[in-house]
């Protein structure tokens, strides 16, 4: 098992390779020194160096594909993973082993610094991580702890080391061992004792593999000035690109890019609501071609790089519609050599489009476009049998975003192409996409897509190679959207237990007299069989969700209506949920209640009598009960008495006995013993629900009379 890590970055020497056409044109045709266009073809490699120096020279590497992202593996060299938006990532395991008893894993996710952990899963299904890094979800929590300890660094690059890994292997972790700038994961496992079943239980497939839902890089904003995390494609197109240090800050024109930036936030109707226009999530490798990430992201969002005239660079969103950049008449000595799109025989008729699917648990999927009918023309399938056209967006997280993009993309790969001779007048074309062309004689317009000009000096021509840009309508949700792929469970962890549904409510609680205060939600359980239930929620920083944290359930986990939290929530943002385990087997979490913590202070119900009563014991009355509160809303329950005047006549004001903080279903018990001396009398009790502002409800009374003593 591997001693020691170390994640390392070098420039390696390049590997050429041939960009993609539209990123290599849009820097060539303003004439951009070509030493800055050719820097988008190289490839500065990266690598991991485990224990000893960086290996040179080795080959280009493939692309992530994303459900290798989320394996979790043992290698002594690995190409460093970046992220983008939020992803699920396993890792490359750089250290293991064990003391004899315990054992850790150091995980490295990704290049740092991350945002945020969301989702924290073992063994592929999703478990509770508290603060302390206990993981407190079956089977792995335990009394007073968690055989499982998980605990996360960003990867700021101010990372020390491990002081578990110092503590438990002096001999091979030392204080040099830091792992700078990599967002990574120390997992302690604990040992319940081979001959115990909960050691099988626990690991008998040996240590189970870790992933994360993670926030992933953070991303420089020109609208604000600042890093932070965003899931904007435009930003993430400057952003991966400047992981190249090829590409300094000054190399990009910024008002433009804050300007794409603001179009790619606009909200944009789906079949099932809104979503900002261009997302961007996804992992790539640094040993990749950074033209084919960047290729594979500009696909994704919907967008292709642009250069200004003062060579700075830029990322500009392909709009279904596109407003001229320049226009040709026939005065301009246009000619025309046209090729119409491919013949039938050879054209795409079926379109066929995968995405970043986070219904898929972060893999990629393939939308069912069958009944939608820009997807397929029916008619050249029946004629010349199905011709596909497959769109791959690598980086796109949304099926409502990928299929906007598929269209257009499947109407331009159908679409006529063509030649446009001009006179010199056609340089000024030069570094432009978009023109119109009115034809001669006919006095159409084409709205057209250019490439690059080619001149002709001795015959004094322009020559621009243009696709004709397809007509669409106004795209409509309720016709052109397919519906997602329906979100599938964590592989292996199929069940029959019934989900419960979504928590009703969530409410903060004071208890009175400077006692705290504490979240609570409730919610109703199916009627199944069931030892444990597990109830998780997650605040809010912003508009974006910090991670899960467990809950206490009451009044047991075995018969939970409800969860608490002591801390301070009102007014917070929150999500909750729920799910129940029966032994190793558990239900999937409940729909997500999605809602703001309030207060509510509507009167409870008079509590219940649990057990015991009242009694005598010589002149004195005597009180023993049980009692608990129903209500969500409960924060204490009070016991007054009263008994007769020493005339005898009338009552004595109500006394308060006793209070104690209450919760739903919470068993308390109150004891009162009140003399009524000689002559003897009733006494009476009464025990009141109150809420956290003191409003009570109906009282449970109770009675005892005294007989007089002789």
């Amino acid at each position: 098992m591997l001693s020691s890590a170390a994640y390392a970055a070098a420039t390696m020497p390049a590997h050429a390779e041939p960009i993609s056409f539209a990123i290599f044109s849009a820097l060539y045709t303003i004439g951009i020194p070509g030493a800055i266009a050719n820097a988008i073809s190289l490839v500065a490699i990266p690598a991991l160096a485990i224990g000893g120096s960086l290996a040179l020279g080795r080959a280009r590497a493939p692309s992530i594909k994303a459900s290798d992202a989320k394996s979790t593996f043992e290698s002594s060299e690995a190409q460093v993973m970046d992220g983008i938006g939020r992803v699920r990532v396993g890792g490359l395991q750089a250290f293991g082993n064990s003391d004899g008893s315990t054992r850790a894993r150091l995980v490295c996710r990704l290049n740092g610094p991350i945002d945020a952990v969301e989702e924290y899963y073992i063994g592929g299904r999703e478990v509770t991580v508290d603060p302390n890094g206990d993981v407190s979800s079956p089977p792995w929590s335990k009394n007073g702890g968690s055989w499982c300890n998980w605990k996360d660094k960003p990867g700021t690059g101010g990372e020390t080391a491990w002081s578990s890994l110092l503590s438990l292997f002096p001999d091979l972790w030392t204080s040099a061992h830091r792992v700078r700038g990599i967002a990574q994961s120390l997992t302690i496992w604990y040992n319940p004792g081979l001959s115990e079943d909960k050691y099988f239980t626990l690991y008998q497939g040996g240590i189970p593999s870790t992933e994360q839902v993670i926030r992933a890089s953070r991303l420089y904003d020109p609208r604000t000035g600042l890093t932070a995390w965003s899931d904007n494609g435009i930003l993430a197109c400057a952003h991966v690109l400047r992981r190249d240090p090829a590409f300094a800050f000054g190399m990009f024109d910024w008002s433009l890019i804050a300007s794409e930036a603001n179009k790619a936030d606009v909200l944009v109707a789906t079949k099932t609501g809104t979503e900002k226009r261009a997302r961007a999530w996804g992992i790539w490798g640094w040993e990749t071609a950074r033209s084919d990430v960047m290729q594979q992201l500009l696909d994704s969002i919907g967008a292709e790089l642009r250069i200004t005239n003062a060579g700075k660079i830029w990322f500009q969103l392909i709009d279904d519609t596109h407003v001229p950049e320049v226009e040709f008449t026939p005065d301009d000595g246009v000619e025309l050599t046209w090729r119409s799109g491919p013949e039938a025989v050879e054209r795409p008729n079926i379109c066929r489009v995968t995405y970043y699917s986070p219904e898929r648990n972060y893999e990629s999927a393939e939308i069912n476009l069958d009944g939608i009918a820009w997807a397929s023309v029916e008619d050249e399938v029946s004629r010349y049998g199905p011709k596909y056209l497959d769109i791959d967006l690598p980086f796109c997280p949304s099926a409502s975003q990928a299929q906007r993009i598929a269209r257009r993309r499947f109407a331009q790969a159908r679409g006529d192409t063509g030649i446009i001779n001009t006179n010199m007048v056609g340089l000024s074309a030069w570094g432009l996409l978009y023109g119109e062309i009115t034809l001669p004689d006919l006095g159409d317009i084409l709205p057209v897509r250019m490439e690059a000009p080619r001149v002709d000096d001795e015959q004094g021509t322009v020559e621009i190679p243009f696709t004709v840009w397809p007509l669409l309508p106004v795209w409509n949700p309720s016709l052109d959207e397919a519906s997602a792929p329906e979100p599938i469970p964590d592989l292996g962890y199929e069940t029959d237990m019934i989900s419960p549904n979504a928590p009703a409510s969530a409410i903060q609680v004071t208890f009175p007299g400077g006692a705290g205060t504490e979240l609570r939600i409730g919610f109703t359980l199916p009627a199944q069989e069931y030892d444990t239930a597990e109830a998780t929620f997650r605040s809010y920083t912003g508009d974006l969700p910090n991670s899960w944290q467990g809950m206490f359930e009451g009044p047991s986990a075995d018969a939970a209506t409800f969860a608490y939290l002591p801390g301070s929530y009102g007014g917070l943002t929150i999500d909750a949920r729920v799910r129940v385990f029966n032994g190793d087997d558990g239900s999937y979490y409940s729909p997500i209640l999605h809602t703001v913590v309030g207060v509510d202070n509507t009167a409870c119900a008079a509590p219940t009598l649990v057990s015991g009563g009242t009694s005598t014991l010589g002149s004195s009355a005597q009180l023993n009960v049980t009692v608990s509160a129903g209500e969500l809303r409960a924060a204490y329950v009070t016991l007054e008495s009263r008994g007769p005047t020493t005339g005898g006549i009338g009552w004595t004001p109500w006394s308060l006995v006793s209070q104690q903080n209450a919760r739903p279903g919470q068993h308390l018990t109150f004891t009162d013993s009140r003399s009524v001396g000689t002559g003897g009398g009733d006494v009476e009790w009464r025990l009141q629900t109150l809420t956290s502002n003191g409003t009570g409800g109906p009282y449970r009374t109770l009675s005892q009379n005294v007989a007089p003593s002789s």
